[in-house]
């Protein structure tokens, strides 16, 4: 019975197998946790689909595998399955991953995991994306936030300029960057957006996002400003198209930058998008009713 490294979220691709909880000769239970995985995304828990006896591991801890890739052999206790027994093809194995926070893998040539792959991700994005950028300056001081984070704003106001309804919400973690995904952003309230964000937040720091709050954004808000940061243009990553970069807020003002993948927009379209961000923006200093 083949273990396979497990389809996690929609995009992923590929990820490092980061530990073995069982070694070969343990018996293994259906449903316990088997091994545990890090990706650019997501830390977690992989149980076992069968109940047998772990005969031999194909990819060891801290080597990288591909989604749908043999990473175990499971053998029955009766001996009915041998090491490299192929299932039946009408036989799905269900992978079932479980949120609970994960210790960051061994670091290989000072880098985790987490941070090889967000290094490989930016290469490919540097690589394959012929990227654009354009910035504008945004007046903020009419906004009465009344409790709502910056990134609410910024995330509706991205969403329905681009009207779309996932929007990926940059989260600086431990040991690296993580962006989960607030859902329905486009028609959900402030008030909703803000709450989703903080929840996401706590969640990724806390190492107990799941599967399902990753991948799959149609573009990203990252909140450079948080640390002062003016002005900055970070890289498209592959799979969205577009990056909002907040700059920080001063004497009432701040900086916007949109980075675009040059496949999906032109100059011209860039530069209107962001303008309507900024229309919208601007549209809560006359307190007229956003969403």
């Amino acid at each position: 019975m083949q273990v396979e490294f497990p389809r996690l979220a929609d995009t992923l691709v590929e990820g490092t197998v980061s530990a073995w909880y069982k070694q070969p000769g343990d018996r293994v239970k259906r449903g316990e946790p088997l091994f545990a995985v890090e990706t650019d995304k997501i830390n977690t828990d992989v149980e076992s689909p069968f109940d047998g006896v772990l005969a031999e591991i194909v990819v060891a801890a801290g080597e990288l595998a591909e989604v749908g890739q043999v990473l175990a052999h499971v053998a029955s206790e009766v001996g009915s399955a041998t090491i490299g027994e192929q299932r039946p093809a009408n036989q799905p194995v269900e992978h079932t991953a479980t949120s609970r926070p994960v210790a960051p893998a061994a670091t290989e040539g000072g880098l985790s995991p987490m941070r090889r792959r967000i290094a490989e991700r930016m290469t490919e994005a540097r690589a394959t994306i012929a990227q654009g950028s354009c910035a504008r300056r945004v007046m903020l001081a009419g906004i009465e936030r009344r409790g709502r984070s910056w990134n609410a704003y910024f995330v509706k106001a991205f969403a329905q300029a681009l009207e779309a309804d996932r929007i990926g919400i940059a989260v600086a973690i431990a040991g690296g960057l993580i962006v989960p995904v607030v859902n329905g952003a486009r028609s959900a309230s402030l008030d909703e957006i803000s709450e989703a964000i903080a929840d996401l937040a706590m969640r990724a720091r806390d190492g107990t996002l799941t599967a399902a709050d990753v991948g799959g954004a149609a573009a990203t808000v990252t909140n450079i400003g948080a640390s002062g940061t003016l002005l900055a243009f970070p890289l498209v990553p592959p799979g969205e198209a577009a990056i909002l970069a907040p700059g920080a807020i001063v004497d009432g003002s701040a900086w916007l930058a949109l980075c675009y993948d040059r496949r999906r927009y032109d100059e011209f379209e860039a530069d209107r998008l962001l303008a309507e961000v900024i229309e919208r923006l601007e549209a809560l200093n006359s307190k007229e009713t956003y969403g």
